[in-house]
């Protein structure tokens, strides 16, 4: 392959690569925020980070973010708030012993 050829390559990524990453962030912050929901005082605030860590992912890979909201079925304000720290995951846990003050 000529140098300018694989120069053009690189500057176009492979679009479904780029979109089947994006799908995996996705699932892995749906993993991440079944195991918050789930999670118990021994392991709340381990699977309140890992799901933090998991939207940003999500957030960062290029997904759109409706994309992302409707696949997590959590709205787009709160993905935001979330991923930018203005709301903690755990003051959101349904178990009211386990939300932080």
């Amino acid at each position: 392959m000529s140098p300018d050829r694989s120069r053009t390559l690189d500057q176009h990524p492979d679009p479904s690569g780029r979109r089947e990453r994006q799908s995996t962030c996705i699932r892995l912050a749906q993993a991440r925020l079944a195991a918050f929901v789930e999670s118990t005082a021994d392991d709340v605030d381990e699977t309140s980070d890992a799901a933090v860590t998991a939207l940003r992912s999500a957030v960062s890979s290029g997904a759109d973010l409706d994309r992302i909201s409707a696949e997590l079925e959590v709205s787009t304000g709160a993905i935001q708030a979330i991923v930018d720290g203005s709301v903690p995951l755990r003051t959101l846990h349904p178990d009211d012993r386990l939300r932080s003050d």
